[in-house]
């Protein structure tokens, strides 16, 4: 199984490592290979085309062949519930789940 990992903080002093280590753990844990890692630095509530990592996942997922999304929350992905659910239908439509680890709930294409 084929999986990246995205990971957000808000503001340049908080740190998103240790999303990045529990992502990396979850993974090998679960025998995934991780194939490209996403990060940055930026509010939640920006839209999706001012987040210049998310995006640029969008468009790798879009032209690789990736099975699952991991991340750490869903705020991570965004906190506009519209750009969430969004991005979630993206994916999906792509036959992509998405994965976040503190909720323990998998969204996947049925």
């Amino acid at each position: 199984m084929r999986a990246v990992i995205y990971a957000r903080e808000s503001t340049n002093i908080q740190d998103y490592q240790r999303q990045l280590y529990e992502l990396r753990e979850y993974a090998a844990r679960m025998g995934y290979e991780v194939v490209k890692e996403f990060s940055e630095k930026v509010s939640g509530a920006k839209k999706i085309e001012e987040r210049e990592a998310l995006s640029d996942l969008l468009d790798y997922v879009e032209s690789n062949e990736v099975d699952k999304v991991l991340i750490y929350e869903c705020s991570r992905l965004s906190r506009r519930a519209v750009d969430l659910l969004a991005v979630i239908e993206q994916l999906i439509e792509q036959g992509v789940s998405v994965f976040g680890t503190v909720l323990n709930i998998p969204i996947a294409k049925q």
